[in-house]
């Protein structure tokens, strides 16, 4: 799940970072899982990120409404991981 490359021994997602007004398109659930985003629209398409700072979400994976589920509980262990890899970075403007 999610493309992950590895750049001087650190490991990050191929997926576009984004900013927290970008993602908030569409139904969105925070709160949660703190940090765990999930936003779905109205075909039950589910885009899952996570964020990794006051501005800025991840996107991690996506699903269809019947492997939502399993994709969330998956990516709610990881979301400290996800976190911490990104820690350092500053932020995208």
């Amino acid at each position: 799940m999610g493309d992950l490359t590895r750049t001087k021994d650190v490991e990050k997602y191929e997926t576009p970072i984004m900013s927290m007004d970008e993602f908030k398109i569409g139904l969105l659930e925070k709160d949660r899982i703190p940090g765990l985003l999930i936003r779905s629209d109205e075909n039950g398409y589910y885009t899952i990120g996570i964020q990794i700072n006051d501005n800025e979400v991840i996107k991690v994976d996506s699903a269809l409404e019947d492997n939502a589920l399993y994709k969330i509980s998956y990516w709610s262990d990881r979301v400290e991981q996800i976190q911490s890899l990104y820690r350092n970075q500053a932020p995208v403007m």
